[in-house]
């Protein structure tokens, strides 16, 4: 009885070439997250896992809505996913619930439920963009609401589940 078939090497070489292939895959283009708290809910709950697009804006700019992954400064090795409302330049605005950017309603079909936030008119700073969660329903208090900049966004949420 034969442990390794006949052309071990060539299985070898396959194994450890699928191996590199997945570790640059990783490093370089997909990566994925675990998602915790429920800021993002309902889009995305607590325990979801996130696949992450890392070279998206390497190639485009962010776009308004878009869901990413990022870090802040003050936190390197903590990642948050949240949603780009705002760019820089921006002003933003909370009435009962309803979102104001630059002074115009701004539409959110992705929410479920708009919540009831009140928040005073704030610009988003030169260089940085306002994220938010989905999840309205708990108080502004409590969300952790940072404006970022493009090179602490890890990547473009491009799946979960």
């Amino acid at each position: 009885m034969k442990i390794f078939p006949e052309n071990w090497r060539l299985a070898f070489i396959r194994t450890i070439a699928v191996i590199f292939a997945l570790i640059i895959l990783r490093l370089f283009f997909i990566q994925w997250f675990r998602a915790f708290g429920m800021s993002m809910e309902p889009t995305i709950r607590d325990g979801s896992i996130v696949f992450v697009n890392k070279i998206a804006y390497k190639i485009n700019e962010p776009e308004r809505f878009d869901i990413v992954v990022f870090r802040t400064s003050n936190r390197p090795y903590v990642y948050f996913v949240k949603r780009i409302i705002a760019f820089s330049g921006e002003t933003v605005e909370f009435k009962n619930g309803d979102l104001f950017i630059n002074g115009k309603l701004i539409e959110e079909p992705y929410l479920e439920e708009k919540g009831d936030w009140n928040v005073k008119l704030f610009a988003v700073k030169n260089g940085k963009m306002f994220v938010c969660g989905d999840n309205r329903l708990t108080r502004w208090e409590d969300h952790f609401h940072p404006q970022i900049s493009k090179k602490n966004i890890t990547g473009r949420v491009i799946g979960y589940r």
